[in-house]
């Protein structure tokens, strides 16, 4: 048996892998809410998954019509009526075993026969296990076409990405979590998973297996669309499975603690600077953009920090993150003198910058101010656009400095 690699670096359980049913394999295109499924269709029998009404779509040049779509909350349910099942509250840790006496489609609640007692419950809320499968009778089996695509939302993923920083290096992560919300295992073979920049949010994570599938393959990100190609996945049947995507490495190329400040024409006092500690790195291959967890590594323990964006995760891309406040630099801007409260005018500012750590810290100020900047004048002081500022510089271990500088704004 294939050994497994766990990373406790993804904030999820992982479970020993157990035996699984295997079923005919299916492809899909798996996305954040459903997917679209292609599927070879044996003569007399239906769709592997429950179809979204009006989504099938025959991929054959000669079919007979169809005549029977099965609604997609109702497909499985339908089914079972009259067989002892098994029903998973999807919110609460609630568990009913019975007879399934029938459904209400109109108000989507099923009626369960537990020790003689009748008990009526709400569909959307509870996951259905069949104690055993059994076949739908064949004046219910709807003719379809050899070959079709249709759309369902038994099957979707959600996407898990993490950074963790140690030893000057950034490891950066992608895994998928596949959602099998059917009532059955789940085969897929040569599918995609597609990257969708909207929310992914689930109420419950199930307790599941969760496997780890390993692959070399790379994103793609032709046409404008994200997708990434798995390999033969087994899905259990109302399961989360975690598939291991990409790992990389890449050196942290720069550590700098950068702080932006907004400033006015008539400003008085010390205005404190709160400062940002940002690494930056180039990906040595391509990954999936999205929200990213990072972590700090330390005696093999993961410290949290700040979720990051990565808009564009393209190889040989330089990313920069920010990844938590910095404890290491304090500092203060003060306006000395103003010629003016009015444009134009000419301001003299003091920077102080502070190093509390024990070792050299490099530093990136942004001053945006509220006129146009003609003049600047004093050290490591530049200007960065028409009405801002950068201040850049390296500080000793335990240091304070103070820098001076004017600036001529004009309207």
């Amino acid at each position: 048996m294939k050994s497994l690699t766990i990373y406790f670096c993804l904030p999820l359980l992982f479970i020993g892998t157990q035996g699984i049913a295997h079923a005919s394999p299916i492809r899909a295109v798996i996305d954040a809410q459903n997917s679209q499924i292609v599927e070879n269709i044996a003569p007399s029998k239906t769709p592997s998954l429950s179809v979204n009404q009006g989504s099938l779509l025959p991929l054959v040049a000669n079919f007979s019509p169809v005549t029977q779509i099965h609604p997609a909350n109702y497909h499985d349910w339908s089914s079972q009526v009259g067989y002892p099942v098994t029903v998973d509250s999807k919110q609460r840790d609630l568990s009913y075993s019975g007879e399934l006496v029938n459904i209400e489609q109109p108000n989507g609640s099923f009626a369960l026969k537990v020790n003689n007692t009748l008990i009526t419950l709400p569909m959307n809320d509870f996951y259905l296990i069949p104690t055993k499968a059994h076949s739908l009778h064949k004046s219910d089996i709807a003719q379809y076409p050899s070959i079709v695509s249709y759309q369902s939302n038994d099957v979707s993923w959600t996407p898990k990405r993490t950074l963790i920083f140690a030893n000057g290096l950034v490891s950066i992560i992608n895994s998928a979590e596949i959602h099998n919300r059917s009532t059955h295992a789940i085969t897929l073979n040569k599918s995609l998973l597609h990257y969708s920049p909207i929310s992914m949010m689930r109420a419950k994570a199930l307790q599941s297996t969760m496997r780890l599938n390993e692959s070399d393959a790379s994103p793609s990100y032709a046409n404008s669309e994200v997708t990434y190609p798995l390999g033969t996945t087994h899905l259990k049947a109302n399961s989360d499975t975690l598939v291991k995507l990409i790992r990389l490495e890449s050196n942290i190329e720069k550590s700098q603690h950068s702080a932006t400040i907004f400033t006015s024409l008539s400003d008085s006092g010390n205005m404190p600077l709160t400062f940002q500690n940002t690494l930056y790195f180039t990906l040595n291959s391509a990954a999936l953009p999205g929200q990213y967890q990072t972590f700090w590594q330390r005696n093999g323990l993961l410290i949290p920090s700040n979720s990051t964006n990565i808009n564009s995760a393209r190889a040989k891309q330089e990313i920069s993150v920010i990844t938590n406040k910095s404890f290491d630099l304090t500092g203060n801007l003060s306006l000395i003198s103003s010629t003016s409260q009015k444009l134009p005018t000419t301001q003299v500012w003091e920077l102080t910058i502070s190093n509390h750590a024990n070792k050299p810290q490099s530093y990136f100020i942004t001053q945006n101010t509220r006129g146009i900047i003609s003049n600047v004048e004093g050290a490591n002081i530049n200007k960065k656009t028409a009405s801002s500022l950068e201040m850049k510089g390296e500080l000793q271990a335990n240091k304070t400095q103070r820098i001076r500088y004017q600036i001529h704004l004009k309207e």
